[in-house]
């Protein structure tokens, strides 16, 4: 099978494969040009060895940069875009997983594809777009299979990510796992060696699987596979210490609900939660651990007429949420923002406009900015339409759009912040003087202009600062 190679990666491999050398295109785009999708990216690899790439580079007019002396990586930048060539090599894994422990460039494209994690990515084109595919990388694509490349106990031993990284395939690609992938992650060794990695390297292969068009799929798979139960490592200033990684959502698999509202139980109701979401870190983090705390003691118990309820699981599954999100060690704007939307999930305003103003005008003190404010109530808005359509049952599909429409009703007429007065600090320290005072009044004036006991106009402040000023006047002591 041959493959239109596009121009700018033709240059690449033409330039590089000069003077007797090859070169191939590799990898995720191979598979995607197969796939007849535009990839993201274009790497290439090649038998010259960095020197030799960098050398190259030069004689074409490109800049170069080598990415890791031991990987034979080197990036270039050319026409604008930059490219990844490395020198193929084959590799040995030694006691620690996250990198090989020996490194040997060689000059067979065959044995480079031996040493990839999965059939669909270890495919090559060569400069006549010829697609070289020795491990069956084609025929998994149309059985739209994630297949590992020889033994699966060897390629997760040599690294045990690629448990994760198939999590994130099938998110991609909706494609199936073979069976083999679960066999291989549920042995004892395999599962002891995935204990070694880092936690900084397993939740950002867990933000990639949320960030795929079809996370359910791959966080169903890593479900099913036990794998949300497992731990990983982190360091600290004593050493290593065990980090669970996803317990607390494993947990929700078989949690019923109550069956007027709820077509399925707590883990699914989640996962139709996450894919209902648009791709954003926070929002959907947030879907994940939306319901983290059903079930659990303390919020589970039975209402009135006997059926599941977990009274307060907002609150105690947004304390969840934060020890979850530290422990993975996520940055504190995300896990603040996604503690907040689990926070307040179940606490919309009626789409009356004086609740809506109300409720406005308490949350946004959460925030110190009207634009943060606006975003966090836009996405929390999101996750509660993601939250009630996966329900299954009951659903009103008018009633976040009304929710939202009297958002903006209100934020339109809503004076929040005191940066957003018609009068600054300046005009108040010239008339009552610099210091605290002028801070309380900045704050007594801007709760006036939400109770609309005055106008948010420079004339009418001044007038109630020069009032308070006279006031101020009358009650100093003679001298």
């Amino acid at each position: 099978m041959h493959l239109e190679i596009p121009a700018a990666a033709r240059l690449v491999m033409e330039t590089i494969s000069r003077d007797g050398f090859c070169c191939y295109l590799v990898g995720g785009c191979v598979r995607d040009l197969l796939l007849g999708r535009q990839p993201a990216d274009y790497d290439f690899v090649t038998d010259r060895s960095p020197a030799e790439i960098i050398a190259a580079a030069a004689k074409a007019g490109w800049k170069a940069r080598q990415q890791g002396i031991s990987f034979g990586v080197v990036k270039v930048l050319a026409w604008g875009k930059e490219y990844e060539i490395a020198t193929m090599r084959s590799e040995a894994y030694g006691p620690d997983p996250h990198r090989p422990e020996t490194i040997q460039f060689i000059a067979e494209i065959e044995k480079d594809l031996a040493r990839r994690d999965f059939t669909i990515n270890a495919m090559a084109l060569d400069s006549q777009g010829r697609v070289i595919d020795p491990f069956g990388g084609q025929e998994d694509l149309r059985k739209q299979i994630i297949r590992c490349v020889g033994n699966p106990k060897e390629r997760f031993l040599e690294d045990p990510l690629r448990i994760l990284r198939a999590a994130r395939f099938i998110s991609r690609t909706g494609f199936a796992p073979d069976p083999g992938l679960a066999a291989a992650a549920a042995l004892v060794e395999v599962r002891q060696r995935f204990m070694l990695l880092s936690v900084e390297r397993v939740r950002d292969e867990l933000e990639k699987v949320l960030l795929s068009p079809l996370p359910s799929r791959g966080l169903r798979y890593l479900a099913e596979t036990k794998v949300l139960g497992l731990s990983c490592q982190s360091k600290t200033a004593s050493g290593k210490k065990p980090v669970p990684i996803l317990p607390e959502v494993a947990a929700l698999e078989g949690v019923e609900q109550n069956p007027r509202f709820h077509a399925y139980d707590v883990l699914e109701h989640t996962l139709q939660t996450v894919d209902g979401t648009k791709a954003l870190p926070e929002l959907r983090w947030a879907a994940l651990l939306h319901d983290v705390a059903k079930g659990r003691a303390g919020t589970r118990c039975l209402n009135k007429k006997g059926e599941p309820a977990d009274y307060g699981h907002a609150a105690a599954g947004a304390k969840l949420a934060w020890e979850i999100l530290e422990r993975l060690k996520l940055p504190i704007k995300t896990k603040k923002l996604v503690v907040w939307l689990v926070r307040y999930h179940m606490i919309l305003p009626g789409m009356d406009d004086e609740q809506m103003k109300r409720w406005v005008l308490k949350r946004s003190r959460d925030f110190s900015r009207r634009e943060a404010f606006v975003e966090a109530v836009h996405l929390l808005l999101q996750l509660a339409e993601a939250d009630n359509q996966a329900r299954g049952k009951g659903v009103d599909p008018a009633y976040i759009k009304r929710v939202s429409d009297s958002f903006q009703r209100t934020m339109a007429k809503t004076v929040l912040y005191p940066s957003e007065l018609a009068l600054d600090g300046a005009y108040i320290a010239q008339k009552l003087g610099p210091g605290p005072q002028v801070g309380k009044t900045l704050g007594d004036l801007l709760v006036d202009v939400q109770q609309e006991r005055l106008a948010n106009t420079r004339e009418t402040l001044q007038q109630a600062v020069e009032k308070k000023s006279r006031r101020l006047t009358r009650k100093q002591p003679a001298p």
